[in-house]
């Protein structure tokens, strides 16, 4: 009981307490990020899909599908900006925690948020508080690792993370606080089959859409006092007892408010799956670095983590497959939002030559390098001559921050498929503004379609 209530007090009382000047910092860039996810997403069959399905249940005009200015139940703007928030890999992750926190802990932070008229203030606490709750619960699992694992992290993470947030915004009481926790264990679900996806439609369902709906329904719920057992966290047939492997129960309230795990989580600088960044870094860096063309290229050979193999080797979606996107990014020099997710290029005669070039090897050396995702890639050109370049330390991830310049630089790359001067007056709002939740929404007012 003593973890639990340790948690639920933190939880009721995390408005009142103030973020570290970093933290604040890094907490802004991870939301400027996730409006990027989002009003991106909404272009992809997975925000569409949410979209369309948030509009058409409506409810009371509490919260705002975001690039638009339709309103909706806090609910269903949770879950449609949910499902646009993973529909493009853009969004931000945490290693340890294995999950990807924003994408559902800035959708249902925002829906409360305009439901309850917040703050900067307010939003920026929330969101910071989601992330340590949201990591602190899956790493207390002790789950080993991605490829072994039958309950998918990916929406644990997310829903007790935006069930923290949402309950904090709704300034619960600590008795509320585990009615909260309750209500959300009895919803806590997903399978790791989701990496059978082959649209990408219900891997965003699991990883944000599903889980920031059922984190506002948990908050609501406590909000109007629908009581509960008071240990479902650790009590006889609780939730340890049914999901956790290897408990580890004191990782729960371990450093809270001294470690805040949104300083701890990685932003992608590429709109691709999160084992790719390295690969586009290398990339990246080879050609900046060699005078060469994809004609030039005689092999390429792409070392992945066996661990993480199975997620992106040779995909059929072009977001999340290694040799598509190392093929695309070759040709094209570039890798925006277009080339990553522009379906056409699958079947480019270039592309596809350049693909078949691509061998890919599963490595268990890189599965247990740290940091984490690394990759190297051989290219061996006509002449004879062999690039080669490891990338060991991801731009983005904690062992190699992204600053507020390459955010700036990624929001640009990636709005600029909207051809909209607001998207600059929103990048400013959310980096260096007080700015109140009805601005945030007002400024992400694209208009699409």
């Amino acid at each position: 009981m003593e973890i639990q209530q340790t948690l639920t007090k933190y939880i009721s009382e995390a408005l009142s307490h103030e973020l570290p000047k970093e933290t604040q910092n890094n907490t802004r860039f991870h939301l400027l990020d996730t409006l990027i996810a989002i009003l991106t997403g909404r272009l992809l069959p997975p925000g569409r899909k949410g979209f369309e399905f948030s509009k058409n249940q409506g409810g009371p005009k509490e919260a705002t599908l975001l690039g638009n200015d339709i309103k909706v139940s806090a609910i269903n703007a949770g879950f449609g900006n949910g499902m646009a928030a993973h529909a493009n890999e853009t969004d931000d992750s945490h290693t340890n925690g294995r999950f990807h926190p924003g994408c559902a802990i800035v959708p249902g932070t925002l829906a409360i948020a305009e439901k309850q008229d917040l703050n900067c203030n307010d939003i920026l606490k929330a969101i910071a508080l989601g992330y340590d709750v949201g990591v602190r619960i899956t790493t207390s699992l002790g789950y080993k690792t991605p490829k072994t694992t039958t309950f998918a992290t990916h929406s644990l993470g997310t829903i007790f993370g935006c069930t923290a947030s949402a309950g904090a915004l709704l300034k619960l009481s600590h008795q509320e606080c585990n009615y909260l926790l309750s209500y959300t264990i009895q919803q806590a679900s997903g399978l790791a089959c989701w990496n059978r996806d082959p649209d990408h439609i219900e891997k965003a369902f699991v990883f944000s859409g599903m889980t920031t709906r059922n984190a506002i329904y948990s908050a609501l719920l406590a909000k109007e006092n629908f009581t509960s057992v008071t240990d479902p966290l650790l009590g006889e047939r609780g939730f340890h007892e049914g999901f956790a492997h290897n408990p580890k129960p004191e990782l729960i309230v371990s450093e809270l408010g001294k470690k805040f795990e949104i300083d701890h989580s990685s932003l992608k600088k590429w709109s691709v799956g999160s084992p790719i960044q390295s690969m586009m870094d290398a990339i990246e860096y080879l050609l900046k670095n060699n005078e060469f063309n994809h004609k030039d290229i005689k092999e390429l050979t792409v070392e992945i983590p066996s661990d993480r193999y199975h997620i992106i080797n040779d995909r059929e979606i072009p977001s999340i497959s290694a040799q598509h996107l190392i093929a695309v990014h070759l040709i094209k020099k570039t890798m925006g939002y277009e080339e990553a997710h522009d379906e056409l290029l699958f079947n480019d005669p270039d592309v596809v030559t350049l693909r078949k070039k691509i061998k890919s090897i599963s490595s268990d050396e890189l599965a247990i390098a740290r940091p984490e995702r690394q990759s190297k890639i051989t290219i061996i050109l006509n002449d004879g001559k062999k690039l080669f370049y490891h990338a060991s330390s991801v731009r983005g991830t904690p062992d190699n921050p992204m600053n507020a310049d390459d955010i700036t630089a990624k929001a640009k790359r990636l709005f600029a498929v909207f051809k909209s001067p607001k998207t600059d007056d929103l990048i400013d709002c959310v980096l260096n503004k007080e700015f109140t939740i009805k601005e945030l929404v007002q400024l992400s007012n694209l208009d699409i379609k």
